[in-house]
């Protein structure tokens, strides 16, 4: 278990550079890898990690591993895609919560349900990130906040163990409100060059969930 007081300046001693700022938390799991410890071997990567972490804004990320994170700070999306949060991406997203499990098996990274919650909005994750080809499969839903409490209800109401499409779903029949500031994207290719796409559904209609979430259900072991 790490408990961090400033995650934006662990993140920068692993070499990742300055992505994230502050980020007060901690992650507990387990990591291990073929070889030597002090020899980090990705391809036999595995293990599971529960991240939780309070009050950081995240920074532009430009290379690498960092992109991943772009993805979460709403970088990746394209300023066509952005509309009402282009100017919240320019200047760093501050979030109030992240959390989240993640999963790693022979390099690849999987998670069910990654929350963020900030102030604009709510951004919720599913997927799979490649660690050795640096290539991803996600869809990414952001619920703004477009009145007291609708962005903060979803983060509370979303359940690992149904999945975000079928949580997606069971959200949008909630009311048109829902239906209509609710956005999706589906978020493929390399991390230098994200394929985003807008994915348009109707309410009650749930995607089907990523080959690497489903194939690791919630609770199974790492």
């Amino acid at each position: 278990n790490l408990a961090m007081a400033d995650g934006g300046k662990l993140l920068e001693r692993l070499g990742l550079g300055q992505v994230l700022r502050g980020g007060q938390g901690s992650i507990q799991g387990q990591l291990g890898w073929r070889g030597s410890p002090l020899a980090f071997d990705i391809p036999s990567l595995d293990g599971r990690m529960a991240v939780a972490l309070d009050n950081g804004q995240f920074l532009k990320a430009d290379a690498g591993a960092a992109r991943l994170l772009g993805i979460l700070s709403l970088q990746s999306l394209p300023r066509r895609l952005l509309l009402d949060f282009r100017d919240v991406v320019d200047a760093g997203f501050a979030f109030d919560n992240l959390s989240g499990e993640v999963r790693v098996a022979q390099g690849v990274a999987s998670t069910n349900t990654l929350r963020l919650r900030a102030v604009q909005a709510v951004v919720l994750m599913a997927g799979s990130a490649d660690l050795q080809r640096e290539t991803q499969d996600l869809q990414v839903v952001v619920v703004p906040e477009i009145n007291a409490g609708t962005a903060s209800l979803a983060y509370a109401a979303i359940n690992p163990a149904i999945g975000l499409g079928t949580f997606l779903g069971q959200w949008l029949l909630r009311g048109p409100l829902q239906e209509a500031n609710t956005r999706e994207f589906q978020i493929s290719g390399s991390w230098d060059q994200p394929q985003v796409s807008r994915v348009e559904r109707k309410p009650g209609e749930a995607a089907a969930p990523s080959p690497a979430a489903a194939s690791t259900p919630t609770g199974a072991p790492p």
